[in-house]
């Protein structure tokens, strides 16, 4: 028996319509709901592949908040994907390669501007928690 087996998740293929604080947007997203597999797990990770490049893509992330923390990448090959991030009341335009850490409690959003790329959400939770 291979005991790491357990350790690799499938990713599922999933509009972005279909999840919790989100609208309908032209980006793939694959979820990987780690607890599926590993009970202990404590993290849920989603890839949204972003292609924004000629095109505008309207805000599709609702302002909201977990009772966890969460961690978002951004990352592209030409360093060109821009997004516009919320934490409470502060806005920033963030250009990738770049990483911002939500803390438990704050409200918060992500919508692409332009570019490009890979936009990773880790959610420390097997679920959206939220509050």
């Amino acid at each position: 028996m291979r005991k790491y087996k357990k350790y690799i998740t499938k990713g599922i293929h999933e509009p972005l319509s279909e999840v919790q604080f989100h609208k309908k947007a032209p980006i793939k997203r694959i979820s990987m709901l780690s607890k599926k597999i590993i009970p202990e797990s404590k993290i849920h990770a989603a890839v949204h592949f972003v292609d924004a490049i000629d095109k505008k893509i309207s805000k599709y992330s609702i302002l909201h908040k977990h009772n966890v923390d969460e961690v978002n990448i951004l990352l592209s090959q030409n360093d060109k994907l821009v997004y516009e991030i919320q934490l409470d009341d502060e806005i920033y335009k963030v250009n990738s390669p770049a990483t911002i850490f939500i803390p438990k409690g704050v409200n918060h959003r992500a919508d692409v501007i332009s570019g490009s790329g890979f936009f990773v959400c880790l959610i420390m939770s097997n679920k959206y928690n939220t509050s």
